[in-house]
């Protein structure tokens, strides 16, 4: 790369498109080569952005600079885009920052006024066989309002917003316990799977102003509760009954701020990479030693129950939401990491599903029917899902049973 000093402005233009859009290192070096007039390569450029790329994290005097530049360039409308783009993208990365920071101090503030208590495990017995449960969490959809029209007084009537999400934690977290109890009774529960399947926030940008319309507030906040209620809704009481628990947790095509989907590294670009690594070490400080966390840069995660494989994905890669597409999906992804799949697990359809010997599964919604659903024909309702597999060699499969989590009666 050469001596040559770089501006505010060209250093700013770099930094805003890695850090905001979803580009390789090429596209960003054909875009700054033709907004700048220059003919650097990728590599000159990939350079100058890890130079550079702390240079206005804590310089209040190069943001003033960026405001000034913007401000100047104002009459012309090509310029005053970018700049505009990059300044918006800078704001809302320190406005979910601030609401990491929030979560971070609340939940803090919680365990101080009530310590985690850690259950002792019943003592493993050998006349009962291990048992292994699995939580499927997916299209939570942190931020969502739905307001539906009543048939009978003709006024809508709010059918989901952030107090009903938080009370359906609340009940899938409760029953999942009950079960867990009732189960302990007859098996040696010694591991249970909280499988974060994507869609974490509704996301107030993805569709711009479609998008707005359907939320009851922005991305910031949406991350911020995200954070604060799975852990103390779900996680925290989870943890406090002592068995080993393991979080798979990928992204969804609603975790993300901008408009278009990335499929670079969507684990790592999109929203739920600051989420669930957040949830990671609020588990950490609150010395929660039986929760651990897998969280793929890869749209996908693998566990291994009784011998057996699992895949976890959000939905949105397979090709519907019958039982060919998802066989296809799960073939595409054997084929690729070289190795058997026994079971598919994914959300993203909104529609509890099963196919096969529960091979196959489609994972319910938190917020159930919406407009969207209505017009487009579909019907969804509020419901998670609870398995149990058993380790036994008796039966081809280890599968054991499944439940349903009813939710729509929530409000």
């Amino acid at each position: 790369m050469s001596d040559r000093k770089y501006t505010d402005q060209e250093i700013a233009f770099i930094i805003g498109l890695k850090e905001g859009d979803s580009l390789s290192w090429e596209e960003i070096t054909d875009k700054f080569n033709k907004k700048f007039g220059t003919d650097l390569n990728s590599p000159a450029v990939t350079q100058l952005y890890h130079r550079y790329k702390h240079m206005f994290d804590a310089q209040d005097y190069h943001i003033k600079v960026l405001k000034d530049i913007h401000r100047i360039k104002k009459n012309n409308r090509y310029t005053a885009r970018d700049f505009r783009e990059v300044l918006d993208k800078w704001n809302q990365r320190d406005d979910i920052l601030e609401a990491i920071r929030e979560a971070a101090l609340s939940i803090g503030k919680g365990l101080k006024q009530k310590p985690i208590s850690i259950k002792k495990l019943p003592k493993t017995s050998k006349k009962k066989i291990g048992m292994t449960k699995e939580l499927l969490l997916s299209d939570i959809h942190f931020g969502k309002l739905v307001e539906m029209d009543d048939s009978v007084s003709g006024h809508k009537t709010v059918t989901f917003n952030l107090e009903i999400l938080k009370k359906r934690l609340k009940e899938v977290t409760d029953v999942t316990l009950k079960e867990i109890a009732r189960d302990q009774a007859h098996y040696n529960v010694e591991r249970l799977i909280i499988a974060l399947l994507g869609d974490i926030i509704e996301s107030y940008t993805m569709h711009n102003l479609e998008s707005a319309r359907g939320c009851e507030f922005g991305n910031s906040r949406q991350v911020y509760e995200a954070m604060k209620n799975i852990f103390e809704l779900v996680i925290r009481p989870l943890a406090e009954t002592g068995i080993e628990i393991v979080v798979p947790a990928v992204a969804g095509n609603h975790d993300r701020t901008e408009s278009g989907r990335t499929f670079n590294l969507p684990g790592e670009e999109n929203v739920t990479f600051i989420i669930y690594n957040g949830l990671k070490d609020y588990c950490d400080i609150a010395g929660l030693k039986n929760v651990k966390f897998i969280i793929p840069t890869v749209p996908w995660a693998i566990l291994n129950i009784y011998g057996k494989n699992v895949l976890y994905e959000h939905g949105d890669n397979a090709k519907g939401a019958d039982r060919k597409a998802l066989e296809d999906l799960m073939t595409r992804r054997a084929n690729e990491l070289k190795t058997h799949i026994e079971w598919l697990r994914i959300g993203h359809f909104h529609c509890q599903t099963v196919y096969g010997l529960y091979t196959s599964m489609i994972n319910g919604s938190f917020p159930g029917d919406d407009s969207y659903a209505l017009i487009k024909g579909f019907k969804s309702e509020a419901c998670q899902t609870l398995n149990s597999y058993v380790n036994t060699t008796s039966r081809p499969s280890p599968f054991y049973k499944s439940l349903v989590i009813q939710l729509d009666h929530i409000k």
